[in-house]
């Protein structure tokens, strides 16, 4: 499985190269910034025992600039030791985003970066749009999650987490 996850990050981190050399000198084109929320759940719910859990993201993009997709979604689930004191791993990763609009689903490969600042855990996800619309592009999307509380994870765990997410595609 690790190689598997070294592999694929080698190919994102060639593609995200190749699409950023590309670029001439001049300042990306934006193609699309979508804010909104992503909800995090886990099963079982996240406790300070490291144990395997079934990570699943959703996330809901309401308000998206480009008009022929004025709206987004994406959903993806995986598996990882996981407790709350080590919440997600770095590493590469792909999901889908579908578009309210005309535009063709984008298939986005990333490699995942998260880390703990205070009460919030940030993810950044960077990599390339494979495919379907606004491929190829380069993109970047940030979760921000607040810290699981203390108590919660003593008493029955963490199920579920929600928070801001945004997602910029340029060229």
């Amino acid at each position: 499985m690790r190689l598997s996850r070294l592999v694929r990050g080698v190919v994102v981190a060639v593609l995200a190269s190749a699409a950023l050399s590309a670029t001439p000198a001049h300042a990306a084109t934006v193609e699309q910034v979508c804010v909104g929320t992503e909800v995090t759940t886990f099963d079982p719910p996240l406790t300070f025992t490291r144990r395997p859990t079934t990570i699943t993201v959703s996330g809901l993009f309401p308000t998206c600039t480009n008009v022929g997709a004025v709206t987004g979604t994406y959903a993806e689930a995986f598996d990882l030791p996981a407790s709350c004191l080590v919440l997600f791993d770095s590493g590469p990763a792909q999901r889908t985003f579908t578009w309210g609009g005309v535009v063709a689903p984008s298939e986005f490969q990333y490699n995942a970066t998260s880390n703990v600042v205070g009460a919030t855990v940030t993810t950044t996800n960077t990599g390339v749009i494979t495919s379907g619309g606004f491929a190829p592009a380069g993109a970047v999307q940030v979760v921000s999650l607040v810290t699981p509380n203390a108590a919660q994870c003593l008493t029955g765990g963490v199920a579920s987490m929600t928070g801001p997410t945004t997602l910029t595609i340029q060229r």
